[in-house]
C-alpha cells in the first residue's frame, strides 16, 4: 500500500478497506480498480454497486471495498480543489457516482504496481479531479477564519475552546461557530479532529508510536486517538497501519 500526503489532500492506493458508518472533515474520492465497490450513503440508505464514488464532507457513509484494490483521495473542505469539484458534481443525498478517465485510471494502476514520486501522484490527482493544475490553497475567506485556521495548526497540541480562540481573534464564539463553519463546511470541533489525526499519522509514519503521537497532538492517550480514527474513517488505525514494511509513504515539501 502507498500513501501520499499533501496539506490539503491524502492519497491512499492499495488493499481495499470496509469502513462501518462513519463521517470526516475531507471530501472522499474512491475508485476501485479490480472491480465494483459498495457504498451506502447514511444510515437509512440502501447500498450500492459503483465502480467509483464522491462523498461530501460530514456526510454519515460506510463502503465495502474488501477484496479489491482501491484509490481512495481525501480533500479537505477549504482547499480550491474540494470548491471546484463540488461545482461540477451532482450530489442529492451527499454522495454521486464518479469516476476517472482512462487516463488517470492507468495513473492509478501504476503507482499500486511501480510507485511513483509525490510529484507523479500530485498530476494524477489533478487530473483525476478534472482541474486544470492550478496550484492548490486555501480559497478566499474572512481573513478571522485565515487567522483560526493557523492557530489551530500552531498549538493543536493543546486544549481547542471556542471562547479562547474567539477572544484572540477580537470576535463573539457565535460569530466564530458560524463563519467558521460557512467557510470550511464543518464545526471547528470536527475541524480539529481531523486535524489532530492527520498530524498523529504523520507521526506515526515517521518513526513516533501511537502513545507519543496522541499525546503530541493533544489527545489522552493512544486509545483515545483509535476511537477517534475509527469515528472518522470508519476502521482502526491498527487496520490500516498494522504492517509498516507494506506501506510506501511520500510527504510533499
Amino acid at each position: 500500500m502507498r500513501l501520499y500526503l499533501w496539506p490539503h489532500r491524502l492519497l491512499y492506493v492499495g488493499p481495499g478497506l470496509n469502513a462501518r458508518m462513519h463521517r470526516h472533515h475531507a471530501a472522499q474520492v474512491c475508485w476501485g480498480l479490480g472491480g465494483q465497490l459498495r457504498l451506502k450513503a447514511g444510515p437509512q440508505g440502501e447500498w450500492e454497486e459503483l465502480n467509483g464514488f464522491f462523498v461530501l464532507p460530514d456526510r454519515p457513509h460506510a463502503f465495502d471495498a474488501s477484496g479489491s484494490t482501491v484509490a481512495m483521495l481525501y480533500l479537505e473542505s477549504e482547499c480550491v480543489e474540494f470548491v471546484s469539484l463540488q461545482t461540477r458534481i451532482d450530489t442529492c443525498d451527499g454522495s454521486a457516482a464518479f469516476e476517472p478517465p482512462p487516463a488517470v485510471a492507468e495513473s492509478l494502476r501504476a503507482l499500486v504496481e511501480d510507485g511513483g514520486s509525490i510529484d507523479v501522484a500530485d498530476s494524477t490527482c489533478v487530473m483525476w479531479l478534472g482541474l486544470d493544475g492550478t496550484d492548490p490553497g486555501a480559497r478566499g475567506r474572512d481573513p478571522r477564519i485565515a487567522q483560526a485556521l493557523a492557530l489551530l495548526s500552531a498549538q493543536i497540541d493543546r486544549p481547542v475552546r471556542l471562547q479562547t480562540l474567539a477572544g484572540a481573534l477580537n470576535v463573539s464564539p457565535s460569530w466564530l461557530s458560524h463563519r467558521f463553519a460557512e467557510d470550511t463546511g464543518v464545526p471547528l470541533r470536527r475541524y480539529v479532529v481531523w486535524l489532530r489525526l492527520r498530524r498523529a499519522v504523520e507521526s506515526v509514519l515517521q518513526g513516533a508510536s501511537w502513545t507519543e503521537a496522541a499525546h503530541a497532538v493533544g489527545f489522552s492517550d493512544s486509545a483515545h486517538l483509535s476511537r477517534s480514527f475509527r469515528d472518522t474513517f470508519g476502521i482502526a488505525p491498527s487496520s490500516l497501519f498494522r504492517r509498516g514494511d507494506q506501506i510506501s509513504i511520500c510527504f510533499a515539501n
